[in-house]
C-alpha cells in the first residue's frame, strides 16, 4: 500500500502538523521531493509531496491562493513547509484555497530534516517502486521486441497501451509527427502544445501539462538532436508517472535519431544522384532505376533552385521536413545555390516553397521528361532563379516573360547567342592562355571602373589590370570608356552568369 499524507502526520518522529486542507489527508504520496522553483508543477508528478524551505511560496496573499490552486490542479499530494525558515507569512487566502481544494498544507519542525520524510516515503513505497521499476523494464523490453520494425507506429502503439496513453512525438514548431506511419495529433492538441511553448521564454520543463477540453495531456521534452516533444494523452483520468514518461521519451529519442540517420543517408545518396544527372555522368537508364526507388520516376519532374549557402547553415534540415511531409525529392547544394528535383505537381512545389521560407525566391525549370534533359533543366532553374531575384518575385517559372527583366535575354538560347557574340573572343583567349580576362572584366565593372578598387579586389598591380582591360578592348572591339559598349559587356556578363554558360563551357 502506498503511504498517505495522514500516515506522515501520524508519525510522531516526523513532527508534521496540518495547517490546512485536512480533508485531503488520505491522498497517496508516491514520492517526496524538494523544489524551490516558482512553478514546481513543471518538475513534479501527480501524487508527489512538495517540500520547501519557503522560497517557492509567493509573497502576496492572492498569489498564495493561486499557488495552492495550481498545485492541487496538477495532482500533487500536498505541500510541506519547513517552519521558521524562509517562507513568508502564510495568508488566510492560502488556508482558504487549501481547504477549498482539499489540498493538505503541512508544517514540519525545524529540527526534522527533509531527508527523514523522504526516507519514510521511500521505505513505505518499496513495493510501488518495484512496480515502477518493472514498468521501466517493460518499456525497454518492448523496444527490444520491435527492433527492426519498418516504422515507429507499432512501437508507439505498444508503449501507449503499456502506460495507458496515446503517444505522439511532435515537432514543437509545426506540430507534425516525427515518426513514420504514426497518426497526426489533433489540432486541439497541437494548439495546446504550441500555446504553452509560446507563453514561456525558457526551454521545456520536466513536464508541461496541456490545456485540453477533453482528456488529460502532458508534454515531455525528447532528448534528440532535433527539437521534439513527447505528448501523452491519458486514456483514463490519471496520467502515468513522470519517471515512466521520461523513459518513454528516451525511447522516442532513439526512434527520432534513427529516422534522422536514415533521412541523412537518403539525402547524401540523392545529392550524388542529382549531381550525376546534372553533370551528365550518370546514364539515364541507371538513373531511372534509382529514381524509381525514390518515387520520382513514374511522373514528370521539375528542378527548383533557391539561394542556399552552407556556410550560413541555410535549409540544413530541409530534407527532414520534406520527408516528414511525404514529398519525394533529391537535393543538391552547390553554394550559393540549392537545387531540388521534385514531382511536377502544385502540391510538391507548394510544400517546397513553404519549407524554404518566404525570404528565399525560387526558380523552376520546364518539366523534365527525358532524364537526358536534366542538365538543360538545371540551367533553366538557375535562369528562372536569377529572374526571380532581379524582379523580387517569390516564384518564377522558366519562360515566364512577365517575370523577366526587360534588359535580359528571354531564354537560354538567346543568352548563349549574346554571350558568344560579345564575350566569345574573351572566352576563347582565356581557354587558350589560362588567363583571367573575363573575371577581371567582371570585377572592374562591378567596382564602377575604379582601377584602384578593382586591382585591390583582384590582388594584382594596377598596371596589370590596365593591360588586361586593353586586351579586353582589343579582343571584343568595344571600349570601356563608351557607355554603349560598357552596357553590352555588362549585360553579356549577366546573361552568362544567369544561364550558367561559363559553367557549361569550362
Amino acid at each position: 500500500m502506498t503511504i498517505t499524507v495522514r500516515d506522515l502526520v501520524d508519525s510522531p518522529d516526523l513532527a508534521v502538523r496540518v495547517l490546512a486542507g485536512a480533508a485531503g489527508l488520505d491522498r497517496q504520496v508516491t514520492w517526496a521531493h524538494v523544489c524551490e522553483l516558482p512553478d514546481p508543477t513543471e518538475w513534479l508528478s501527480e501524487s508527489e509531496l512538495l517540500m520547501t524551505v519557503g522560497y517557492t511560496v509567493p509573497e502576496s496573499a492572492p498569489a498564495q491562493g493561486a499557488y495552492i490552486e495550481r498545485l492541487a490542479e496538477a495532482g500533487l499530494s500536498g505541500l510541506l513547509i519547513a517552519e521558521r525558515l524562509y517562507a513568508p507569512d502564510l495568508s488566510p487566502e492560502l488556508v482558504s484555497a487549501a481547504d477549498r481544494c482539499s489540498f493538505p498544507v503541512l508544517l514540519n519542525a525545524y529540527e526534522v530534516p527533509f531527508t527523514a520524510i523522504a526516507r519514510t516515503v521511500a521505505d513505505a513505497n518499496r513495493s510501488a517502486e518495484h512496480a515502477r521499476l518493472m514498468k521501466v523494464l517493460r518499456v525497454y523490453e518492448t523496444v527490444r521486441l520491435t527492433v527492426g520494425s519498418e516504422s515507429g507506429s507499432e512501437l508507439s502503439r505498444q508503449l501507449g497501451d503499456m502506460v495507458g496513453c496515446e503517444l505522439f512525438v511532435l515537432d514543437p514548431e509545426n506540430g507534425r509527427s516525427m515518426l513514420p506511419n504514426v497518426p497526426q495529433a489533433s489540432e486541439e492538441l497541437v494548439s495546446a502544445l504550441q500555446a504553452e511553448l509560446e507563453a514561456r521564454s525558457k526551454p521545456m520543463p520536466a513536464i508541461m501539462r496541456l490545456d485540453t477540453a477533453t482528456r488529460s495531456a502532458a508534454a515531455v521534452s525528447v532528448p534528440a538532436s532535433r527539437p521534439a516533444a513527447l505528448v501523452a494523452v491519458a486514456k483514463t483520468k490519471d496520467m502515468p508517472d513522470l519517471s515512466i514518461l521520461r523513459h518513454v521519451a528516451a525511447v522516442a529519442a532513439l526512434e527520432v535519431e534513427k529516422m534522422i540517420a536514415e533521412y541523412e543517408r537518403k539525402r547524401q545518396l540523392g545529392s550524388e544522384l542529382l549531381a550525376g544527372l546534372i553533370d551528365g555522368r550518370l546514364a539515364p537508364d541507371l538513373a531511372s532505376h534509382l529514381l524509381l526507388e525514390r518515387k520520382l520516376a513514374d511522373k514528370p519532374s521539375v528542378l527548383a533552385s533557391c539561394p542556399g549557402d552552407v556556410g550560413r547553415n541555410e535549409h540544413s534540415d530541409l530534407h527532414l521536413r520534406l520527408e516528414e511531409r511525404g514529398v519525394p525529392h533529391l537535393l543538391l547544394r552547390r553554394t550559393p545555390i540549392l537545387t531540388a528535383l521534385l514531382p511536377d505537381t502544385s502540391e510538391a512545389i507548394n510544400v517546397f516553397r513553404e519549407e524554404i521560407g518566404s525570404l528565399f525566391p525560387v526558380g523552376l525549370s520546364d518539366p523534365v521528361g527525358d532524364l537526358s534533359r536534366v542538365p538543360d533543366a538545371y540551367r533553366e532553374a538557375r535562369w528562372a532563379l536569377q529572374s526571380a531575384i532581379a524582379t523580387e518575385n517569390p516564384l518564377v517559372k522558366y519562360g515566364d516573360e512577365s517575370a523577366l527583366s526587360p534588359f535580359l535575354p528571354r531564354n537560354l538560347s538567346d543568352a548563349h547567342r549574346i554571350v558568344d557574340r560579345v564575350l566569345g573572343p574573351l572566352l576563347e583567349y582565356d581557354a587558350a592562355n589560362d588567363s583571367e580576362l573575363i573575371a577581371s572584366l567582371k570585377i572592374f565593372l562591378s567596382q564602377q571602373r575604379s582601377w584602384q578598387r578593382a586591382a585591390a579586389s583582384l590582388h594584382i598591380h594596377r598596371q596589370t589590370l590596365v593591360y588586361r582591360m586593353r586586351r579586353v578592348e582589343e579582343l571584343t572591339g568595344r571600349r570601356l570608356d563608351e557607355t554603349n559598349d560598357v552596357a553590352e559587356l555588362w549585360f553579356a556578363l549577366q546573361a552568362a552568369e544567369f544561364s550558367g554558360y561559363m559553367e557549361q563551357t569550362s
